[in-house]
């Protein structure tokens, strides 16, 4: 689904695989309905085209449109098109794509954005719409992720704390403190931090769970939980959730028990995450996200994972994540597997109008660029991009399992601003044969830290990359 200007107002078939609607200010109240006899009847693409018809646009009636099709993202892929960043809830901009083009501007308050380097500006010819509504968004970390509790009811086999701070074993560390939790919380909150994520290890461990949640949500925050799944027993702890957070994240790495059962560690922890998501289906009001990491024998059973997670649970959302490389394995998946993997992806598109994607760092010439490009987030969630992690040891880090100490966890802007972010949010560690590359922006040369552990820099090649023409 694509929300882009348009010329005039109209609906019509283009082809058999797409879908338009035009819609501006005064029939977009329509589009609901359309969307819903589409959600019914129509399996395929659907692009929306906004046409602005007054010249000071409305801030929230651009964000009345955004949420709105964030409902529909269960059903249809949504690409925001040509739309300045700064114009929608920071948290939706995963929607937007914004190439430069010598049809748009930047206006000068643009320098100071955050966003100044993946937002190609205002198309020239739509600058009277919202000329007077750009704001440069300061730059931030979009959330950051708190490793709660490093103790884990799970041992599962490709485990992010393994790289990190529970390379050792989980034993011998405590955690932090009830008081000092709420210490970085409240610094989250004077920084502007708009979001927090608790993860582990397993965070509903903690007993103080949910004072800590509250604590979070009374400071203004936005809660986001990883979990496995297993403590979220019956509806009175859904109900509970239901006060605090917007999204859930549980893993799902097979579609068999006792294989599950295996690379977690823990006997039927697949059964154990069915009820749990039947329950959060049933009893929930957050958005239930599930991620797979795709090893290659979980590559090779794709259809049966897919099968599960969306023919049978119905879930909101899927994601898959590349192995992470270690010492012990550098390549823990190869180019073929890549290319399997993404072609695997493009046709579970084909057959539901919706996009999974691989949601941390690939080359995107690894292997067909285009291809990649569909069912690739690029690299913008990891490597310290956009967020970064709040180490259990009492230090933060770029991401999970980047094992880089970037400063005290109460020092919010002093973490994020640390000369190892900086650099790394400005591209100085992507391989210079990636300049000039027109996806530069979003696949950032691949993953820095597969590059760091293969090859031993983070300016190295990505172990999957190609260099193919661009």
């Amino acid at each position: 689904m694509i929300l882009e200007r348009g010329k005039q107002v109209e609906e019509k078939l283009t082809n058999k695989m797409k879908k338009k609607i035009v819609f501006n200010e005064e029939n977009y109240q329509e589009l609901h309905r359309n969307l819903d006899r589409l959600q019914d009847n129509y399996k395929k693409r659907v692009e929306l085209f906004l046409s602005p018809i007054r010249e000071k646009v409305n801030r929230k009636f651009i964000n009345e449109i955004v949420n709105l099709l964030t409902s529909y993202e269960k059903f249809f892929q949504i690409q925001i098109k040509d739309l300045p960043y700064c114009l929608i809830n920071e948290t939706e901009d995963r929607l937007i794509i914004n190439e430069s083009s010598k049809q748009k501007i930047h206006l000068k308050i643009c320098k100071n954005c955050r966003y100044r380097r993946r937002c190609g500006g205002i198309l020239k010819t739509q600058l009277k719409f919202y000329k007077n509504q750009i704001e440069p968004i300061e730059d931030l970390p979009r959330e950051i992720m708190i490793e709660l509790e490093p103790k884990c009811n799970f041992n599962c086999i490709f485990c992010f704390n393994k790289n990190s701070f529970a390379v050792n074993g989980r034993d011998k560390i405590n955690g932090f403190s009830k008081s000092y939790v709420k210490k970085i919380i409240k610094a989250m909150a004077l920084s502007k931090i708009k979001i927090i994520r608790f993860t582990g290890g397993e965070p509903m461990l903690r007993k103080d769970i949910w004072e800590l949640m509250d604590y979070a949500k009374s400071n203004g925050l936005k809660i986001r939980l990883n979990t496995n799944g297993s403590l979220i027993s019956d509806k009175n702890i859904v109900k509970r959730l239901n006060k605090y957070i917007s999204s859930i994240l549980l893993p799902i790495e097979s579609y068999d028990n006792e294989k599950e059962s295996f690379l977690t560690g823990y006997k039927d922890s697949l059964k154990k995450k069915i009820k749990a998501i039947h329950l959060l289906k049933n009893h929930g009001k957050m958005i239930i996200r599930v991620g797979t990491v795709a090893t290659k024998e979980t590559i090779r059973n794709l259809e049966k994972i897919f099968n599960l997670v969306i023919n049978e649970l119905n879930l909101d959302d899927w994601e898959l994540y590349r192995p992470i490389p270690t010492k012990k394995n550098k390549f823990p998946i190869n180019k073929n597997d890549l290319r399997i993997l993404v072609n695997k992806l493009i046709k579970f598109q084909k057959l539901t109008g919706r996009v999974f994607n691989i949601v941390n760092a690939v080359p995107f010439c690894a292997y067909n660029i285009e291809k990649v490009n569909m069912v690739s987030n690029g690299a913008l969630s990891v490597d310290g991009h956009i967020r970064y992690v709040i180490d259990p040891r009492g230090f933060a880090k770029p991401d999970y399992y980047i094992d880089k100490n970037i400063g005290d966890p109460l020092d919010i802007k002093g973490c994020w601003n640390h000369p190892f972010m900086k650099k790394m949010r400005n591209l100085k560690y992507v391989p210079k044969v990636c300049n000039g590359c027109k996806y530069i922006e979003k696949c950032r040369g691949g993953s820095r830290f597969a590059a760091k552990t293969t090859f031993n820099s983070f300016k190295a090649k990505d172990p999957l990359v190609n260099y193919i023409s661009r």
